[in-house]
């Protein structure tokens, strides 16, 4: 099978195109998604709602001094509670991850991957043993991943006023969108679907740091003195965002720059500008992250230290958001914050939350930037 030659577009616009022409494949697994992601989500904040009323029932009865029973503190819930989104996020960085590099390795390792076979459909290095790659990724992978940013936009970055992860989620959603269906992926692919689903399911690899980054956060909530594991996961979690640089600019130079005659003769100089825009974008917020996180110092990186939590009176860790943060509005003692504060020094407050773990901690009102670059 090779999509780019039995399907050939009429349109002019991927995402036109995609929509209209896709038969509804996507969208009918897209909705699925969400509602799963949404009721994911919806426990996550019960969690929350019933931790915190349980830590205010015990703090009553402590004062009326009566018996009272604090949850703990590294139990579950308390754990969802201090991140409610945390569910739904390592539910799509584990899924998008482990579907994009096992289409991966059955692509690389599939005997038919040769020059010679490329030019039969039936022989088509995208079918393994009778399975169509492409489409695992087209009607599996990117609704999964795509009604994740969707559901997530709803239940934190829009009520966190989070723009830096909305962008993110923005970009993710419409870069990748074409790709779902022949229609779209040939206009954007510059009439190479493989190699755009190609490019789809290499940038979808940088999941696998996200993965471990959620693992990261799960140990400084739970560790109660130092571990060799930790200064291991730390050192992987810094080494694969250091790779997603590397790895989004190898994208842009080798692979997607030298392509742009082919996108001009396609009259898709749009769709070019949007693919350089995106790979250029995501690849700038990893180095973003990858500078928090060796601003600690290498001692943090490697040595656990156990992070003085700060609750809110629900007992709840409390956080502080990216958007207050750059605005000033406060800082983590709760005081005003300078409205000039430069990059540099938005930087280092980040750095310290990334160390102590804070960085990640959501409350009902108020929380710290928790999300990292998909």
């Amino acid at each position: 099978m090779a999509d780019r030659q039995y399907y050939q577009s009429s349109g002019t616009n991927p995402w036109i195109e995609c929509f209209f022409h896709g038969e509804f494949i996507f969208e009918r697994r897209f909705l699925v998604y969400c509602l799963g992601y949404f009721i994911v989500s919806l426990i996550g904040n019960w969690c929350q709602r019933s931790h915190r009323a349980t830590w205010v029932k015990a703090f009553v009865f402590a004062s009326l001094n009566k018996t009272s029973h604090f949850p703990d503190p590294k139990g579950w819930k308390a754990l969802i509670a201090s991140r409610p989104t945390v569910i739904a996020a390592t539910i799509h960085a584990v899924a998008t991850s482990i579907i994009a590099v096992g289409i991966l390795l059955a692509y690389y390792t599939n005997p038919n991957n040769n020059a010679d076979s490329a030019s039969s459909s039936s022989s088509s290095p995208w079918i393994y043993h009778d399975i169509n790659l492409i489409h695992i990724w087209q009607r599996v992978g990117l609704p999964i991943s795509l009604s994740y940013f969707v559901i997530d936009s709803y239940f934190y970055c829009l009520p966190k006023k989070d723009v830096i992860i909305f962008v993110h989620h923005c970009i993710m959603c419409f870069c990748h969108y074409p790709v779902c269906h022949p229609a779209g992926a040939i206009l954007a692919g510059a009439s190479d679907v493989e190699w755009v689903t190609w490019l789809s399911l290499v940038g979808y690899t940088s999941e696998v740091s996200t993965t471990m980054m959620n693992y990261r956060w799960y140990l400084i909530n739970t560790l109660e003195e130092d571990w060799i594991g930790f200064g291991i996961v730390n050192g992987l979690v810094v080494a694969s965002w250091a790779g997603r640089v590397v790895l989004f600019t190898y994208l842009l130079v080798v692979e997607i720059y030298p392509r742009m005659h082919m996108y001009m003769e396609q009259q898709q100089m749009f769709t070019f500008v949007m693919m350089v825009l995106g790979h250029a974008g995501i690849g700038l917020l990893s180095l973003y992250w990858c500078i928090i996180m060796c601003k600690g110092g290498i001692k943090s990186l490697f040595v656990f230290k156990k992070p003085q939590q700060k609750t809110t009176n629900g007992g709840v860790q409390r956080g502080l958001s990216f958007a207050e943060e750059v605005s000033g509005k406060r800082l983590d003692n709760g005081t005003e914050a300078c409205h000039h504060n430069s990059p540099l020094k938005i930087i280092e407050e980040e750095a310290e939350a990334y160390k102590d773990g804070s960085l990640f901690t959501e409350s009902p009102s108020e929380t710290r930037q928790s999300k990292k670059i998909q």
